[in-house]
């Protein structure tokens, strides 16, 4: 009979130990989840204790798994919303270098004075710029390069 007491205790002891979690800190800050923390561990934080119950799987700052996961949720949805953002704050960067660059290339060609066609939108023809209209142009176009390149 004593054999089999020491024998149920036995196995208890073992089933409570399989299921218990630690957070091992060492002193480099790196963590490692282990059954027994190995030499050097600085911290040592039970995560889940054994022998089930209430208190198996309980995180250790008291919030149900609910409302880790809905935090985790959370987080993941802000993530994605901030780098949505970053994306189309470098898209339109970019778009405005561009606009940019091209806006001062125009502008260079009409003060080198090169000659300037466009397509008439009425005939589909196309025309030249004259020597009169281009002060007119020159100052169109400063407008745009002044506008587009706010920042350099």
């Amino acid at each position: 009979m004593k054999r089999l007491l020491t024998g149920c205790a036995a196995l208890l002891w073992a089933g409570a130990a399989a299921g218990q979690i630690l957070e091992c800190v060492d002193a480099k800050g790196n963590k490692e989840y282990a059954q027994i923390c190995p030499p050097g561990t600085v911290k040592e934080t039970k995560l889940m204790k054994g022998g089930g119950g209430a208190s198996a799987g309980t995180a250790p700052a008291g919030k149900s798994l609910v409302e880790r996961d809905t935090e985790f949720k959370k987080r993941s949805l802000e993530r994605q919303e901030a780098e949505a953002k970053a994306a189309k704050e470098k898209a339109e960067s970019q778009e405005a270098d561009r606009n940019c660059d091209d806006a001062r290339a125009q502008l260079r060609a009409l003060q080198d004075g090169q000659r300037i066609s466009r397509i008439d939108r009425n005939t589909g023809e196309r025309t030249f710029l004259e020597d009169a209209d281009r002060p007119a142009e020159i100052a169109s176009v400063q407008k745009a390069v002044d506008s587009w390149c706010k920042k350099k």
